[in-house]
């Protein structure tokens, strides 16, 4: 049997001792979810960034694709749950060539980071 990654409990409803338990569909839904969100509040780092590009990612149609299906992360019933909203931002720019060709830069990488350090200095 396939161990999942760890989700945590439900917790009891009023009057019960032990939740009910989630369904595997339900189980399912909320890995892909975690996994989603994980990854795309990863995509906040320019660092990440830059291995993606290294490793060619941006040069897989496939992934570019799937860079596109993460914008119904922006969708208020979504968003509420995005601790680094930059992840967007960069979402956004990652749907540019010109964008994903620099990545491959350390010079601009080094100029991204420092412009995000600069604006959580001044927060």
């Amino acid at each position: 049997m396939q161990q999942h990654p760890h989700i945590l409990p439900l917790p009891p409803l009023d009057g019960e001792t032990v939740p009910l338990p989630r369904s595997a569909e339900r189980t399912a839904n909320l890995v892909k979810f975690q996994a989603e969100l994980e990854f795309l509040q990863c995509l906040a780092n320019p660092l990440y960034l830059r291995e993606l590009s290294i490793q060619g990612y941006y040069d897989q149609p496939e992934f570019l694709n799937y860079l596109k299906y993460l914008e119904y992360w922006r969708k208020p019933e979504y968003v509420k749950y995005i601790v680094y909203p930059t992840c967007l931002v960069y979402l956004t720019l990652l749907q540019q060539a010109s964008f994903r060709e620099r990545l491959s830069d350390p010079v601009f990488v080094a100029e991204l980071m420092r412009i995000g350090v600069r604006h959580h200095e001044t927060w």
